[in-house]
């Protein structure tokens, strides 16, 4: 999958993630950060699959040179919750960013009606982010609004 994050006015211009999922639970890729010019490696394992409606346990990291973002670890359960109006998913977890001393709670509640919209909020222990995603067929389209004031634009293609 390709997907590119266009964040203009925020410390994060411009960033663009490349992920290969090797496994079913295993995500790999790269993120280049344009305005640092860096590559952030990156990683996620759901160690605990959802499992007859428990929540998961998923790790993960992105990695660069401390000097040029944010470079961090977390960990967040997820659970998903199928209706007839389509399915909610909400996660919660720890994050923490290696050029800071303490860690952050991460929170997370995303709807995807019976459709190709998914609409949703994240906090990542700095700010609360919005977005709206429109998926068809390989590609994903939508709209961030980070720190709920700077517009971001999201591309994605499953490959």
């Amino acid at each position: 999958m390709i997907n590119s994050l266009w964040v203009p006015g925020s410390e994060t211009e411009a960033e663009t993630f490349l992920w290969h999922t090797p496994q079913p639970r295993l995500n790999v890729g790269l993120a280049y950060l344009h305005k640092q010019e860096a590559l952030r490696v990156l990683a996620t394992y759901e160690v605990i699959p959802s499992d007859r409606g428990l929540p998961n346990l998923r790790l993960g990291f992105g990695v660069q040179g401390i000097g040029t973002g944010n470079p961090g670890y977390f960990a967040t359960t997820e659970r998903e919750v199928r209706t007839a109006a389509g399915e909610l998913a909400s996660f919660a977890g720890i994050g923490l960013r290696a050029n800071e001393s303490h860690s952050h709670g991460l929170l997370g509640l995303r709807f995807s009606p019976n459709g190709p919209w998914s609409v949703g909020v994240q906090h990542d222990g700095h700010g609360r982010h919005l977005f709206a995603a429109h998926k068809a067929a390989t590609a994903t389209f939508g709209i961030y609004l980070v720190d709920m004031k700077s517009l971001g634009l999201l591309v994605g293609a499953d490959w």
